[in-house]
């Protein structure tokens, strides 16, 4: 414990806000996840709920949990919402088999509130239907929609927030629905340039497809930014896919080489094995108005680009 005489530096801090008990607790039951009851589902649905929100989240291996500070935090930890100006987002991304995906959220500060309204929607493209010879039974279509609603406060120096989404799918002419709901808690140290954040993402009981019913991806992230210079940021982040069992650890930076224009990147790993995922991109800002760019592995092959405008109103 820092007694009084103890300088407390940002070293200092760090190791005093580890080595609480809760802290301790909190890492414990992380890592001991999934627990016998967990390990009956071997992986989850909804993977559309995985793929992100704005490009510069993506150019830092998407490990903001911590620094979503925008109408984006509704993705990544609707805590961050109380730290967020009136604004929207927007992002697109094209995928392989003339597929898209697009992210829109919007922020509304209104005294020590802060609302937030998202849209999610996953196109997978045509796909190509095959019988049980493996003949051609003609093309399909399939596409994935989230609602999203979300409000964050502050509360005895803690940020905190909750999100609610309602989920829709199909495939091939079916149909189903599902609510997911999200909770994050952001914490700026007092002596010290970090912010540290967790999020429980995708609570929920899943799709139902006729008779079978699909977990959707719950997933706690827990992660810390840093603020090394006034134009330099680091994160880093912890995240755990609970019912697919698969733990991802994700660093990125961002360097402004302006007051304008900043470059990012990052790199992500997983322990479903492989050599992880290098990602970078760059930001422009022009008064209340942001473009980002990132670049990201597809899988094992392709390359997905993100383009986001920001902008405040």
């Amino acid at each position: 414990m820092l007694d009084a005489g103890t300088k407390k530096d940002l070293f200092n801090s760090l190791v005093y806000w580890l080595s609480r008990p809760y802290v301790l607790l909190l890492a414990a039951a992380f890592l001991l996840m999934p627990s016998s009851a967990l390990l009956q589902a071997l992986e989850s649905g909804a993977d559309f709920l995985n793929m992100g929100a704005g490009a510069r989240a993506a150019a830092m291996g998407s490990g903001c949990t911590a620094l979503a500070s925008d109408a984006n935090a509704l993705y990544y930890n609707p805590g961050g919402l109380s730290l967020a100006r009136r604004g929207m987002s927007l992002t697109h991304a094209e995928l392989p088999l003339e597929g898209g995906y697009d992210f829109a959220a919007a922020a509304f500060p209104v005294g020590k509130l802060t609302g937030a309204v998202s849209f999610t929607r996953l196109d997978h493209g045509g796909l190509d239907g095959r019988g049980a010879a493996r003949e051609s039974s003609g093309g399909f279509s399939a596409s994935d929609k989230a609602l999203g609603l979300g409000l964050g406060w502050m509360a005895g120096g803690y940020r905190l927030g909750a999100g609610a989404k309602l989920l829709s799918s199909s495939i091939a002419g079916y149909s189903a629905s599902a609510v997911a709901f999200d909770l994050g808690a952001v914490k700026k140290l007092d002596r010290a340039p970090v912010t540290l954040g967790l999020a429980v993402r995708n609570m929920g009981s899943g799709y139902k497809f006729l008779n079978k019913r699909e977990r959707l991806p719950l997933s706690v992230s827990a992660g810390a930014a840093v603020a090394v210079l006034p134009m330099v940021n680091m994160v880093a982040e912890v995240g755990r896919q609970v019912y697919d069992r698969r733990t991802t650890v994700s660093v990125g930076t961002e360097y402004g080489l302006t007051g304008n224009l900043a470059l990012r990147g990052g790199y992500a790993a997983g322990s479903a094995g492989g050599t992880g995922a290098v990602s970078g991109g760059f930001g422009f800002s022009m008064g209340a108005m942001k473009l980002d760019y990132s670049f990201s592995p597809f899988g094992e092959f392709d390359t997905t680009r993100r383009f986001s405008l920001s902008m405040g109103f």
